[in-house]
């Protein structure tokens, strides 16, 4: 049966997973469980930080998300966006990480709180 497979795998380009080291799985670092509210980012290019900051603020207005806190260091393209937290902050966490992590500008984020921040 294992020569079947493998016949079958060699006709359509099918590799096993341990055949490829390549490939990594990918790492949520931001579990929705960390999120309380506040979202810090690091920029590839820190030239960008006005857009991105644009673009954040754009989707917290579409999605009717307030943010109470903000604080920015362009230089090192740094930011942290407060939220407040509405009824079902799971979603909000989801909605606010699928947004960040598709920008092609952040090279990194994090869920935090207020006063880690200060």
């Amino acid at each position: 049966m294992s020569s079947v497979n493998n016949m079958y795998r060699k006709f359509f380009g099918f590799k096993e997973i341990n055949e490829s080291p390549d490939l990594e799985e990918a790492d949520l670092l931001n579990r929705m469980t960390d999120y309380r509210g506040g979202v810090v980012y690091k920029l590839i290019d820190p030239a960008t930080a006005q857009d991105v900051r644009n673009d954040i603020q754009q989707f917290a207005a579409k999605k009717k998300m307030h943010i109470i806190k903000t604080q920015f260091d362009d230089a090192n393209g740094l930011g942290f966006f407060y939220f407040r937290l509405g009824e079902d902050p799971g979603k909000e966490s989801q909605r606010i990480q699928g947004f960040i992590s598709q920008l092609p500008e952040v090279l990194k984020f994090k869920f935090t709180t207020l006063k880690k921040s200060e």
